[in-house]
């Protein structure tokens, strides 16, 4: 029964906070022993305190949202999976969220680098996608001129100019000058 609940929710990582929801258990010490005596058999997997998987077949995007709210995908992982960026930066997720911090779950790091609230908190250019809060290729630019003034991206053909100068009018004045030397760039 619980399983079930589980593989209904579509959801492919699951905090204990999710399973309260999923479940319908208000005692958390009975949500702890449940959530624990599935693990033991075998039928949830738990990648750190609290967060837990059915298998393998997790979405890591997901994850990295779970184990850090508030917080999207962006930088180094979107750079590289859109081809802005050729370095491969191997087993770890790289986001934003309030605070600068890195985490170690499954076979994956995370790091989150900290950006205003105002900034985080904007939902241009933040894609949902299979249940997880992501940056287009615009956004993650601009998240990482942002946070390293002066940045050297390998291929910026990808990038939609429109876009670019439109998220970057939620950053500071440095980062839309620089955004604006970016674009010009683009069309050279």
């Amino acid at each position: 029964m619980y399983l079930k609940k589980l593989l209904d929710s579509k959801q492919t990582i699951f905090t204990l906070k999710d399973l309260k929801k999923i479940w319908k258990i208000e005692n958390p010490a009975y949500l702890r022993v449940v959530a624990n005596r599935l693990n033991q058999r075998g039928e949830m997997i738990r990648l750190r305190r609290g967060v837990y998987v059915i298998n393998k077949e997790y979405n890591v995007f997901e994850l990295a949202n779970k184990l850090k709210a508030p917080s999207y995908v962006s930088l180094e992982t979107v750079l590289q999976k859109e081809n802005i960026i050729f370095q491969n930066y191997g087993e770890t997720v790289f986001s934003v969220s309030n605070n600068t911090v890195g985490k170690k779950a499954g076979e994956k790091k995370f790091q989150y680098a900290k950006i205003a609230d105002e900034i985080l908190s904007n939902p241009l250019g933040i894609e949902i996608k299979n249940g997880a809060y992501i940056a287009g290729p615009e956004r993650a630019v601009c998240d990482r001129i942002y946070l390293s003034p002066g940045y050297y991206f390998d291929n910026l053909r990808p990038l939609r100019p429109a876009a670019l100068r439109q998220i970057s009018r939620i950053y500071n004045k440095r980062t839309r000058e620089e955004i604006k030397k970016l674009i010009k760039e683009i069309y050279a």
